[in-house]
C-alpha cells in the first residue's frame, strides 16, 4: 500500500509540475488587462504580453475570441491630417516614402518560436497604422486573427445620380462625409453583375456634402456608374496590415484582413512565408477589402506559398513577387560601386533593399532587360537613410554602367499559389517576377486585369525575367476587362516592359497546361511575348478573338 501511495503522490507531483510548466509556456493577453469587447484600448496590454513572450520564451500567446480595440493617438492624427488635405491630394507621396514615421499596432519584433492562438479575435483599429509588425522574427505562427478598422480607410456608397461632370453617392458609413474629402481613387461595384466595373476614377476634382448621407463627387463620369457602389479610397499605398521584414519561417493560418489603408501583407527580405487559408476579403456588408495590393513580397528567399487562400475586392493585385532593379551611381574603383534605387522609387516596405555578401547579381540592359553578365557580391556597406549601398563585386563591370540595371537573383523565392480563389478585384491576381513557380488548381473570377501575369517590369523597377514556371489546372473566368489588362489577355500574359520589348528569352521555361479560360469579348486568352521555351498544352479558351497570341518569342510549342 505504501508503494502505491508513493507512486500516486509522485504521479500527482509530476502532473502538477507539467501543468505549471505548460502555464509558464503559455501567455494569455487577458492576464495583462486586454479584455475583448470592453471598448477600452487594448494596445498596451497586448504589447506587454508580447514583450513577456519575447523575454521569457513563451511558446503560445492566447488571444480569446472577441474584439480588441487598438487605438493610437499618432495614427489618429496622421489619419485626420490626411482627410483634412494637409498631405496633399495623394498622401502616398508623403507617407509611402523611405523611413516615414508611422504607428504600429502590436509589435512582435525579435520574437522567436511563438504560436499566436487568436481564433475569433479581431484587432479593431482606430487611426491608420501598421496593425501587426513581424521584424527579425523566427518561427512565428499567427492563427485565426482578423484585422479591421473602426476608422475606415475607404468609404462606400451607392451612386444615385450621374451627370456629365459629377455624380452623387449615398454613403453607408458617413464618418468621412464632408466637403473636400480626400479621395485618391474610386472603384465601382456593379450590383447587377456582382463584380467591379472594369475601370476606376483617379483623384476626383472635389467633393461637396449635399445632406447627412450624400456626397457630390466632381469627376468624369460614365452612365454605367449609376446604381453601382462607389468605393472611395482615402489613401493609396501606406503601411501594410501585416509587415514581415527580415523574418524567417512565418506561418499565417486562417488570418483575415478586411481593410487597410495600404496593402494587406508586405514581406521584405523574409525567408519562408506560408499562408494557409488566408482571407483578404471585405467585411460583411462591404464590397472592398484593402486599398491596394492584398499581398506583396520583395527580395525574399525560400518559399512563398499560398494554399487555400481567398481574395476579393482589393485595390490591386492579389500578390506580386519580385526583386528590384537597382542602378549603379558611382564607380569607386577596385570593383567597388555605389548603388541605389532611383530617387523616385521606394521599396514596398519603405526600407532599404540591398544584396548580401555571397549573393549573385545579374546585370541587365535598361533598354531590353536582357541579362549580359552576373557576379558575386564580396562586401556590402549600407547607408539606409541615404538610400544607397556600396558593393564590392567579384569582377569589373563590363561597359558603361549607366546603360544597365542590376538585380539580386539570390533573393528570389520559390512561389506556390495553389488551391486558392481570387474574386473580383482591381488589376491582376498573380504577378510573377521570380523563378521556380507553381500556380495550380485556382479559380480567378472577374478581376479587372489579366488574371496571371508573368512580367519583367522595367517601368516599375521590378524584375527579373521569370523562369521555370508551371501554370496548371486553373479556371479563369471573365477577367481582363479593364485596369491591369496586359496585351489584351484575359487569362495569362507573359511580357516585358522595357523601351525595346522585342528580345526573346527574357522569360524562360514556362508550361501552361489544362487551364480553362473564359473571356468576355477579350482579344486573347493567352499572350506570350519576350519568352523562350514555352509549352501550351490542352488549354480550353472561349470568349476571345484568338486563343493564343505570340510575339517576340522562340520555341513556343502548342499541343
Amino acid at each position: 500500500m505504501g508503494n502505491i501511495l508513493k507512486l500516486m503522490i509522485s504521479t500527482s507531483l509530476a502532473f502538477l509540475i507539467a501543468i505549471v510548466q505548460l502555464q509558464a509556456q503559455n501567455v494569455d493577453v487577458t492576464d495583462y488587462g486586454a479584455i475583448p469587447n470592453d471598448g477600452k484600448n487594448d494596445r498596451e496590454a497586448i504589447q506587454r504580453a508580447i514583450d513577456d513572450c519575447r523575454k521569457n520564451g513563451a511558446e503560445t500567446l492566447v488571444m480569446p475570441a472577441g474584439k480588441y480595440d487598438i487605438v493610437d493617438d499618432e495614427a489618429i492624427k496622421l489619419m485626420n491630417d490626411i482627410m483634412a488635405g494637409k498631405l496633399g491630394v495623394n498622401p502616398q507621396n508623403v507617407v509611402y516614402t523611405p523611413y516615414f514615421p508611422y504607428s504600429r499596432g502590436i509589435d512582435f519584433s525579435g520574437v522567436k518560436d511563438l504560436h499566436v492562438m487568436a481564433r475569433g479575435a479581431t484587432l479593431w483599429c482606430s487611426g491608420w497604422m501598421e496593425p501587426v509588425s513581424l521584424e527579425n522574427c523566427e518561427n512565428v505562427i499567427i492563427e485565426g486573427l482578423t484585422i479591421d478598422y473602426k476608422t475606415i480607410p475607404h468609404s462606400e456608397g451607392k451612386v444615385v445620380n450621374v451627370e456629365k461632370e459629377f455624380m452623387d453617392a449615398e454613403l453607408t458609413d458617413t464618418q468621412w462625409l464632408a466637403d473636400n474629402m480626400t479621395i485618391t481613387r474610386i472603384m465601382f461595384w456593379d450590383l447587377q453583375k456582382n463584380r467591379l466595373l472594369g475601370n476606376s476614377v483617379y483623384h476626383p476634382f472635389n467633393t461637396k456634402k449635399l445632406d447627412n448621407k450624400t456626397v457630390r463627387i466632381y469627376t468624369k463620369t460614365k452612365p454605367e456608374m449609376l446604381g453601382a457602389v462607389a468605393l472611395m479610397n482615402h489613401t493609396m499605398h501606406f503601411r501594410p496590415a501585416i509587415l514581415i521584414h527580415e523574418a524567417k519561417n512565418t506561418l499565417l493560418r486562417q488570418v483575415t484582413i478586411h481593410s487597410q489603408p495600404g496593402m494587406g501583407i508586405v514581406g521584405h527580405r523574409a525567408h519562408n512565408v506560408l499562408m494557409e487559408g488566408l482571407r483578404i476579403v471585405p467585411a460583411p456588408g462591404k464590397y472592398q477589402s484593402t486599398n491596394t495590393d492584398a499581398t506583396h513580397f520583395t527580395s525574399c528567399t525560400g518559399l512563398i506559398r499560398f494554399n487555400g487562400c481567398m481574395f476579393e475586392g482589393q485595390g490591386d493585385d492579389a500578390t506580386n513577387v519580385h526583386g528590384y532593379y537597382h542602378k549603379i551611381t558611382k564607380d569607386l574603383g577596385n570593383n567597388t560601386y555605389e548603388i541605389k534605387l532611383e530617387d523616385r522609387w521606394s521599396t514596398h516596405a519603405c526600407v532599404l533593399d540591398f544584396p548580401d555578401v555571397g549573393n549573385t547579381i545579374e546585370f541587365v540592359k535598361k533598354k531590353t532587360l536582357e541579362v549580359v553578365d552576373s557576379m558575386m557580391v564580396l562586401a556590402v556597406d549600407t547607408f539606409p537613410k541615404e538610400w544607397r549601398s556600396v558593393l564590392k563585386l567579384s569582377g569589373e563591370f563590363p561597359g558603361n554602367y549607366n546603360d544597365y540595371y542590376f538585380i539580386d537573383v539570390t533573393r528570389l523565392p520559390r512561389l506556390e499559389f495553389v488551391n486558392s480563389y481570387a474574386g473580383s478585384h482591381l488589376a491582376r491576381a498573380v504577378l510573377v517576377k521570380t523563378r521556380d513557380v507553381l500556380i495550380e488548381n485556382c479559380t480567378f473570377r472577374e478581376g479587372t486585369g489579366t488574371a496571371i501575369h508573368i512580367g519583367a517590369e522595367g517601368d516599375w523597377r521590378e524584375g527579373p525575367g521569370s523562369a521555370d514556371v508551371v501554370i496548371r489546372n486553373n479556371r479563369i473566368l471573365r477577367c481582363g476587362r479593364g485596369d491591369g489588362t496586359n496585351d489584351g489577355a484575359c487569362g495569362i500574359a507573359v511580357n516585358v516592359k522595357a523601351p525595346d520589348n522585342t528580345v526573346p528569352g527574357i522569360h524562360r521555361n514556362i508550361v501552361i497546361e489544362q487551364n480553362i479560360i473564359e473571356g468576355e469579348a477579350a482579344f486573347t486568352g493567352i499572350s506570350i511575348q519576350g519568352a523562350e521555351n514555352v509549352r501550351l498544352l490542352n488549354n480550353w479558351v472561349t470568349g476571345c478573338s484568338k486563343a493564343v497570341d505570340v510575339k517576340h518569342s522562340t520555341k513556343v510549342y502548342t499541343e
